[in-house]
């Protein structure tokens, strides 16, 4: 969950409780040194080719009226001619087996490994340490910085794998039960309220056939609950047809496993699971299960997501800010060379016509911990401050993903209607009581619950960000684009629930639940453009482009007052996220970034609109 610890420096956290959390121990207690004959498995990363050839493809297969305009690569057709050579490749696993080493997967880029410690240590001259990771897993680190056997650094491999930075978090929270929005004029939204209110369209236009989605997430999703959440909207009895079908469970790196209410990776599956077929009851979907949310299991995730060109969609509930990559963090040492890692991933993805969906993060403007925070994840209390500063978090400020944020969503009610129809959004965030985030004895200040946003300190400014007028030059900014987050955290938030706060509701372990932050809008719009996929029968690639010029269009056209035609996002939007300003019909801002959808006028879905929930445009 969004709160839960970064447990690849802490322990293992304990579940987050509806407005609680657990503390840990500090690492250096956790920290073992990993047993000489003990097998451990990494990567190495080669570089890509020709990378001046891949930008120039990856905007022509954007640009309408190109011959290469949304003709996707194949992933051997991708590896071929921005791959690492195939001499390159075996000289790597030979570099790999002189040096004790099993080569137990060959990727696009990379190759799989596996050993005694004892010939890591030695070939990458550290010392190994295991610790102790989210949801019971353990995960091997580097003591020290990792050097790269010259026989590997020759050919410009890398291995992050061991890389001693914070696991990624999921970026949702739990919330007490409340009203829903039906019974009363504030609450919890149903998926198909949320479908009327961003005008999806009817359930008998498109339903998502045919598009494949991937959810990467650590633990596990129940076909139980999927079921349960569409039976509660009487989806049989409306339809005539059983819940859709169950989504696919496929392990990587031995997978995780359904750990309950309360669980921070289960309830995030529940949740991304639900979401993407909530919008898209038609839609193939498959759970790309990890142990934990470390970069290496992360990675080898996105392995099979390029290797099999499997899928058209991906969607991400988790980011790290990316602060924790830079020098002054690491003890000079600097690591945004993973980040730039990520980037590739997401760029072949791309280039296969993949879309990339991610969560913008949950702590507003100031979405980082400050450097001082440092000390204390290894067991070492200086007194010093720590406190929330401006800061964005990877994936969400990669350039070839599409990041997602938002705020609170406020629909029409109507005693004894289920009519939900979109009135108005605003992005006001909640400023949170210093919290012990890490758990590891010191409260951080200035937090504040919200969609994060903001500008990268690793990423410049993409190109088709141009398009409209973006509040800075100096980086990518984030988001791109924004739905239902929710707000009020449980337990931290330091003004009481308001009444236009709101979350969605969420199966888990046969019970229902609220749901609030960016892991909520992430999977909700991942959804939606699975119902693009079908209409335009095949892949949308980095939609980043479109989105951008389609905001650029509705802002010439009057913004939130343009015509209906050009009304591609709803542009009416006030807020403050602890650092930033939205101001509505004012353009690009670091909370909804363009806006949020129409889904419909965004994706160009000539077809009849989802109607009032429980019926048969919207069952």
């Amino acid at each position: 969950m969004k709160r839960q610890l970064f447990a690849g420096l802490l322990a293992a956290a304990a579940a987050l409780a509806t407005g609680g959390m657990a503390g840990a121990a500090s690492p250096q207690s956790q920290a073992v040194a990993v047993p000489a004959t003990q097998p451990v498995s990494f990567s190495v990363y080669l570089p890509l080719r020709n990378t001046a050839a891949m930008q120039a493809l990856l905007a022509a297969q954007q640009t309408k009226g190109s011959p290469s305009y949304h003709q996707w690569l194949t992933p051997a057709q991708a590896a071929a001619q921005f791959g690492p050579t195939q001499a390159s490749m075996a000289q790597a696993q030979a570099a790999l087996t002189a040096a004790g080493f099993q080569v137990t997967g060959t990727h696009l880029f990379s190759l799989d490994a596996t050993g005694p410690a004892s010939a890591a240590n030695q070939a990458f001259q550290t010392t190994l340490k295991s610790i102790a990771a989210s949801g019971g897993t353990t995960r091997i680190i580097a003591s020290g910085r990792v050097t790269v056997p010259q026989s590997l650094s020759a050919l410009g491999a890398t291995v992050p794998s061991f890389v001693n930075v914070p696991e990624h978090h999921s970026m949702g929270h739990l919330v007490a039960g409340a009203p829903a929005n039906r019974t009363s004029a504030v609450g919890g939204y149903n998926y198909n309220d949320l479908k009327q209110a961003y005008d999806y369209p009817s359930y008998g236009a498109l339903d998502g056939t045919g598009a494949n989605v991937a959810i990467v997430m650590e633990a596990s999703a129940q076909n139980s609950d999927v079921a349960a959440m569409f039976n509660h909207e009487n989806f049989t009895t409306t339809t005539g047809k059983m819940a859709p079908p169950t989504f696919t469970y496929v392990p990587i790196n031995g997978g995780g496993s359904y750990g309950g209410v309360n669980d921070g990776g289960t309830d995030e599956a529940e949740l991304d699971v639900q979401m993407v077929l909530g919008g898209a009851p038609g839609a193939n979907v498959t759970q790309l299960s990890v142990p934990n949310l470390s970069d290496f299991n992360i990675l080898s995730a996105y392995n099979v997501v390029i290797d099999t060109g499997a899928y058209d969609i991906v969607t991400n509930s988790f980011g790290l800010c990316e602060l924790f990559y830079e020098p002054a963090y690491n003890d000079g040492y600097d690591f945004t060379s993973t980040l730039a890692l990520y980037s590739e991933y997401y760029a072949f993805g791309n280039l296969e016509g993949v879309t990339w969906f991610v969560s913008s993060g949950d702590e507003g403007g100031p979405g980082c911990a400050s450097v001082s925070i440092v000390p204390y994840l290894y067991g070492v209390n200086t007194g010093a401050a720590v406190k929330f500063v401006k800061g964005v978090d990877s994936p969400a400020s990669d350039p070839y993903v599409t990041a997602v944020g938002g705020g609170n969503l406020l629909t029409s009610y109507k005693a004894g209607s289920l009519q939900s129809t979109y009135v108005e959004e605003q992005g006001f965030g909640d400023p949170e009581v210093p919290y012990d985030e890490f758990g590891v004895g010191v409260n951080i200040t200035g937090g504040y619950w919200g969609a994060g946003g903001g500008v990268s300190t690793v990423f410049a400014e993409p190109s088709y960000q141009t398009q409209v007028t973006t509040p800075s030059t100096a980086g990518r900014n984030v988001p791109d684009i924004g739905m239902l987050v929710g707000g009020c955290p449980g337990g931290i938030s330091q003004l009481p629930c308001g009444p236009d706060r709101a979350y969605v509701f969420v199966t888990i372990g046969g019970s229902r639940y609220g749901f609030i932050g960016t892991s909520v809008a992430s999977p909700e719009l991942a959804g939606a453009a699975a119902l693009a996929v079908e209409y335009y029968g095949g892949r949308l690639g980095n939609i980043n482009p479109v989105l951008y010029a389609l905001g650029a269009t509705q802002i010439a056209a009057g913004g939130a007052n343009a015509p209906a035609a050009d009304q591609f996002f709803h542009m009416n939007i006030n807020g403050f996220d602890g650092a930033f300003t939205a101001t509505a019909n004012k353009g690009y801002n670091y909370i909804y970034g363009n806006g949020s959808p129409d889904v419909r006028n965004l994706f160009g879905l000539a077809v009849p609109a989802a109607g009032t929930p429980q019926t048969a445009t919207n069952p």
